[in-house]
Formats: structure tokens, sequence, C-alpha cells
């Protein structure tokens, strides 16, 4: 699925050129995302933990390009709360490259 540039999204990034947002599509953007998280995040994950959130909510797993290059991603699951029966998200990982963080891109 296409996402708009984020300087067509309101408060989006005109000051950042040729940033897009794309959802997450199949293990050829693994490797993308690892690199990035696994520079700017202090905890080390395995590859296995990475699966586990992007293989049971790809929907939920979101990238920030830069031309081919992975600025930003975002990795999240949605379950049903067991005591109440409603939705609950979680942000299991956030990064953006640090020279583009300030900027509104992620």
């Amino acid at each position: 699925m296409a996402y708009p540039m984020a300087s067509e999204i309101a408060g989006g990034s005109a000051e950042v050129p040729d940033i897009r947002f794309e959802q997450y599509r199949d293990e050829r953007d693994m490797p993308g995302i690892v690199s990035l998280i696994d520079k700017d995040l202090s905890e080390p994950y395995s590859v296995f933990t990475y699966r586990y959130f992007i293989n049971n909510w790809p929907d939920l797993c979101f990238m920030t390009m830069q031309g081919d290059r992975c600025v930003g991603a975002i990795i999240c699951k949605l379950d049903t709360h067991r005591c109440r029966k409603t939705y609950r998200g979680y942000i299991a990982m956030l990064a953006v490259e640090k020279e583009l963080r300030g900027k509104r891109i992620g």
C-alpha cells in the first residue's frame, strides 16, 4: 500500500526531501528495519523478536523511507485485553535516524 509523502500530510515534514511512509511488505524490508533499530536502540533484539511482531501484525509495522533507505520505523501490535475484552495497542520498537530526529517524520 502506498502512503503519502510527509510533505502532503498535515503537520508533515517539508524540510526533509523525498520522505515517504510505507507499510511493511515482506522479508526484503527486514534488513533496513533491523539495521536502523540495532543502531539506534539500546536493547539488542534477536531476529525472532522482529519476526514475532512483524509476522503477527504486519499491518501495524511502518517504515519512513528516504530514497531506498529506511530512516524510521515503528513496530506495533494490537491484542484483546483479557480482562476487559477491549483492544490494547503496544509500540514495541520506534526509531528514527539520529540526523532526522526533530524534523517531524516519525
